[in-house]
């Protein structure tokens, strides 16, 4: 089986801060559960379409800086930064035009190909929705 930390750091810099869709099927297998996705957000490469076009409709310049990238058989771990300009709707949050960036770890677990079969995240929501300013604390 291919490097899964070269393979997950492709889909950070080529899926998703390339915006390339097209490559989705590549890295997400046909029967793909993201426990962290919105919910009424369907299985499989069409819900991680889906997840991604939502994220760049919010923060068209949205991007994901990896920090840390370790694998241990079947399972992936990815912590990093995402970072962009509120520019669109996020969950009903209309844009604000602040820059935000908030720390997120994204634990994968591939099948025998490399594509990802699950996802979770633990991601910092509330330093995010503070730093948009909608939340308690804000900047």
């Amino acid at each position: 089986m291919e490097d899964l930390t070269a393979r997950t750091r492709a889909f950070w810099e080529e899926a998703f801060n390339d915006r390339d869709l097209s490559r989705i099927e590549y890295f997400v297998a046909p029967d793909y559960v993201n426990h962290a996705a919105l919910p009424g957000t369907p299985p499989g490469p069409e819900g991680q379409r889906q997840l991604m076009a939502r994220l760049w409709e919010a923060f068209p310049d949205g991007r994901f800086e990896i920090e840390h990238l370790a694998a241990d058989g079947d399972v992936v771990v990815c912590v990093g930064t995402m970072s962009g300009t509120h520019s669109g709707t996020l969950m009903g949050i209309p844009a604000t035009g602040r820059a935000a960036r908030w720390r997120q770890c994204h634990i994968f677990k591939v099948d025998d190909q490399g594509r990802a079969l699950e996802h979770r995240a633990i991601r910092d929501d509330l330093g995010l929705m503070r730093q948009l300013g909608v939340a308690p604390g804000a900047t």
